[in-house]
């Protein structure tokens, strides 16, 4: 009996040690900051599925306690100028959760790309649209870039950082706001490559000087220990795409007759022949939203003589012209710049890129869907005007 108390007694002891290793503490404080990041990430996610399609894709800008009047938590309002990048905590009592806390039972941090956070709002918002974060490693290699946003896990106070209560009344993340004191590194003589976890020179380092992609830094050494989270573009669209009303929604502006009767008539212009459209023609607010944020995808062309096309394998009467929309972007295409945005082949494929020209076709084997299918979202969706 005494042994086998003395046994259980040892064994016990074991479990304690093994509970206070240093080694196993800091797996555990590691696992805790992964498990919130990955909840952060998927109520940002939820965030950007807005009731309205026209309002989606807009992640919420970050908590940054611009006055004692905003609850903390709370995202901010109208801050930075536009495409101007953010940086402050994540605001999870505007995405409808707890505070989430990384291992050492620090608030997440939140930087958003200035072209995708709700205020002020950017011109154009697609599922083109590039982010204006990048991210590399110790090294200087790229690991992600245009990402749409990053979510950070502070970890353990480095040297320099002061993470004193100043804001009173923020009782659940407390500290302060200076982003500095939370991300790496304080000191910039200790960076890599020049890069540092937040905006230099800006209030409380929040606030990016221009439109320029800002490089995050991962590392784990003696002056960076920040944990990351990546939010691509494909992340915020890949759930949009599959809603029915965004399909709805092409359709519903491709078959806007005030907007039809405007594509008719305009003149063919540029290399896709839509350098002359307008958006405000389309006969209601909805439309004319979503028009502004996805015209890129609108190619126009005029037929060499009244035509059928053929639209989900039926011929359709007889038309002068023809629009498009593009869907996404296939492996080999690209989109990033001006000139990309501007070449045809970028958007259109096979027999509808042979016969596409402006200002007149080169002839009328255009082959298209009625209605935009996310389960083949390259595929075009064409109507005979």
């Amino acid at each position: 009996m005494l042994i086998m108390v003395f046994m259980i007694a040892l064994a016990f002891t074991g479990f304690l040690l093994n509970l206070l290793n240093p080694t196993t503490i800091k797996i555990e404080r590691d696992k805790q900051s992964a498990r919130a990041l990955a909840e952060a990430k998927d109520g940002l996610i939820g965030f950007t599925i807005q009731a309205n399609v026209v309002d989606s894709a807009y992640l919420p800008n970050p908590d940054l306690k611009l006055s004692a009047a905003i609850s903390e938590g709370s995202q901010s309002g109208m801050a930075g100028g536009v495409d101007i990048s953010l940086l402050g905590k994540l605001p999870w009592r505007s995405l409808g959760m707890p505070a989430l806390k990384d291992g050492w039972g620090e608030c997440l941090w939140y930087a958003v790309s200035g072209r995708f956070k709700t205020s002020p709002q950017t011109t154009v918002l697609n599922w083109d649209t590039l982010g204006q974060i990048d991210v590399i490693q110790e090294d200087g290699s790229l690991l992600a870039i245009n990402l749409a946003a990053v979510i950070i896990a502070p970890n353990v106070l480095l040297s320099g950082q002061n993470r004193l209560l100043t804001n009173v009344d923020t009782p659940q993340c407390g500290g302060n706001y200076d982003a500095r004191n939370y991300l790496d590194t304080y000191n910039a003589v200790n960076s890599v490559f020049g890069e540092v976890n937040y905006f230099l020179g800006s209030v409380n380092n929040r606030a990016a000087l221009n439109t320029n992609n800002k490089r995050f830094v991962v590392a784990k050494n003696d002056f960076y220990n920040d944990g990351f989270v990546f939010i691509t573009t494909a992340d915020i669209f890949r759930p949009l795409i599959l809603r029915v009303d965004f399909s709805n929604q092409i359709s519903a502006l491709l078959d806007d007759v005030s907007f039809q009767a405007h594509l008719q008539t305009v003149a063919i212009s540029g290399n896709k022949g839509t350098a002359n459209i307008d958006c405000n023609t389309t006969s209601n607010a909805t439309n004319r939203i979503f028009c502004q944020n996805w015209s890129e995808m609108l190619l126009l062309t005029a037929l060499p003589a009244p035509a059928p096309i053929l639209i989900d394998g039926v011929a359709t009467p007889a038309c002068t012209r023809v629009v498009a929309f593009g869907g996404q972007r296939a492996a080999i295409q690209s989109r990033a710049t001006v000139v990309d945005k501007n070449t045809v082949a970028n958007y259109l494929e096979g027999s509808n890129l042979a016969a596409f020209a402006t200002p007149v076709a080169n002839n009328s084997s255009f082959v298209g869907n009625a209605t935009f299918n996310a389960a083949i979202s390259n595929a075009d969706v064409l109507r005979c005007i």
